[in-house]
């Protein structure tokens, strides 16, 4: 899977399609249930799936890395069952979409920020939990956070990506 870049006004955004070999309420359980969530999003959230419900995200380990005390809160800004998710985590805005593709379903993933320069981070991020994504919906575990994966991905996303969003930053480290 790839993400496509955009700008609108003085923000940014990583989009990904895919489609899934599950049927659209299997993907909302997945992205809505904290047992899957857990084992698929960058960290645990807590809080009520409900227009206008405030979020909490509980950051560890690489997630927690660079973090700001804004990132551990968010809001959910439009929720319609099996077909729309979005929500604010910090100053980000996350869309998830479905839509019913056969025996399996369509899945959009949007990812809005204000700094161009960490589409790339962003997008090769999302790409491993998205794998994650697929292993949960298979009943697999999720695989560990793999630094030298993620680094791959970050390389060709700044290749991609570079020409349109300027300069990428690489992985925050402990204390940014």
């Amino acid at each position: 899977m790839s993400a496509s870049f955009s700008r609108d006004g003085k923000r940014y955004t990583v989009r990904f399609e895919r489609l899934l070999s599950h049927p659209p309420e299997k993907v909302w359980r997945a992205l809505t249930e904290r047992k899957f969530i857990r084992q698929w999003f960058p960290c645990d959230i807590v809080g009520e799936w409900t227009a206008g419900a405030k979020l909490q995200f509980i950051l560890e380990g690489v997630a927690a890395v660079g973090a700001r005390e804004e990132d551990h809160h968010g809001e959910v800004l439009a929720v319609e069952p099996l077909r729309l998710l979005e929500f604010r985590w910090g100053r980000e805005i996350l869309r998830c979409e479905l839509s019913p593709d056969g025996d399996g379903c369509r899945f959009l993933f949007a990812h809005s920020f204000e700094d161009k320069s960490t589409a790339a981070r962003n997008a090769a991020g999302w790409e491993m939990c998205f794998a994650n994504l697929d292993r949960a919906l298979n009943g697999q575990a999720p695989a560990e956070f793999d630094m030298a994966a993620w680094a791959v991905l970050f390389e060709r996303y700044v290749e991609a990506l570079e020409p349109q969003a300027g300069s990428q930053q690489g992985a925050p480290s402990p204390g940014d």
